[in-house]
């Protein structure tokens, strides 16, 4: 965690080996391998919690609850899934953003508000986009699905 902010926003792998935090939260909108690949690579002394659009306030109040039981500020580092390119670099992408933005909202509707340049980012998208989040997440997820088809038949 920064010293400076008590949320921040991380991608991928290489983010979730820095994540040096309380609780990890993993922003993944469809669950794919990307959020057990993240998983694997926790540490295993934090909390670490899966978000999706449908649990970030849950994921909010655990994280709340920990800090209650830390009795202290807790440090919360978000980790947005993303994708993989087709040779295997991280492709970031809207849905986990949202996903994570989500997440920054609603801790900051619990007073957990301290947070990164890069939480603010997200946090704006998805209140900005929040009637819209559903169907912006369907479009990407079909156009991910697309994407790998045509390289699988590339290949």
């Amino acid at each position: 965690m920064s010293a400076q902010y008590q949320v921040t926003l991380e991608w991928g792998p290489a983010g979730i080996d820095a994540a040096a935090a309380d609780v990890i939260v993993i922003a993944d909108a469809d669950r794919g391998p990307e959020s057990a690949e993240l998983q694997d690579r926790a540490p295993r002394t934090t909390l670490v919690l899966d978000a999706t659009l449908a649990n970030a306030s849950d994921i909010a109040q655990a994280a709340l609850d920990e800090q209650v039981r830390l009795g202290d500020r807790a440090s919360i580092a978000i980790v947005a899934a993303g994708d993989r390119w087709g040779d295997g670099s991280l492709r970031p992408n809207a849905a986990d953003l949202l996903v994570a933005g989500r997440v920054v909202d609603a801790l900051a509707e619990l007073g957990i508000d301290f947070h990164s340049p890069a939480c603010a980012a997200a946090c704006a998208a998805a209140v900005g986009l929040r009637g819209a989040t559903r169907s912006l997440v369907a479009a990407e997820t079909a156009a991910r699905a697309a994407l790998a088809e045509r390289e699988g038949a590339a290949r």
